[in-house]
């Protein structure tokens, strides 16, 4: 029984300590934009979904080279916008968003 009572006051204690970090504490750069063009042999949509994922992969790696490690994620940046046009044959994808780490 003293068991669950020590990971009561374990788990209450986490709790406080999580709540009394800063809701939003970013630290964001200037957005960066990148443009990947696929023309693969593939679907209309996949030839989309191909060239979104390489632009995004190369808005990590400018993130990750321009400003460290810890502003490589897409996933934590602000202001993401996505935009993808193209024809039947190609599609290209253009993506910008602020690089952003977190603490």
């Amino acid at each position: 029984m003293h068991r669950g009572f020590g990971f009561v006051a374990i788990a209450a204690a986490a709790g406080a300590l999580l709540a009394a970090a800063p809701a939003q504490a970013k630290t964001c750069k200037d957005a960066i934009t990148m443009k990947s063009r696929s023309s693969a042999q593939t679907s209309d949509s996949g030839r989309e979904q191909r060239a979104r994922d390489r632009a995004i992969l190369k808005w990590s790696q400018v993130a990750r080279e321009t400003h460290g490690w810890a502003y490589r994620f897409w996933l934590r940046a602000d202001d993401k916008q996505v935009e993808c046009s193209g024809t039947a044959k190609s599609k290209l994808c253009t993506v910008s968003a602020k690089p952003c780490r977190v603490l």
